[in-house]
């Protein structure tokens, strides 16, 4: 794999950084709404759904019955 040039570094970062704003942003809505839920479990489902495709692993939640979730 070719080594990165300064500017797609910085966009790479930049991108970074938009996901992880993404993130805190859910996170912030949605903790409280799952008093239940482990802080980083809600941050690791959060990072993979809001990454780009092909960056990693995605989530999907269903619920299986009322209250129980499953992904």
């Amino acid at each position: 794999m070719a080594e990165l040039t300064p500017a797609e570094k910085t966009e790479q970062q930049a991108e970074f950084n938009r996901v992880l704003a993404r993130v805190e942003e859910e996170r912030a809505r949605l903790a409280p709404l799952l008093p239940d839920m482990d802080p980083g479990d809600l941050h690791a489902i959060l990072v993979a759904i809001h990454q780009p495709w092909g960056m990693g692993r995605r989530f999907f939640i269903r619920e299986i019955r009322p209250g129980v979730y499953a992904f």
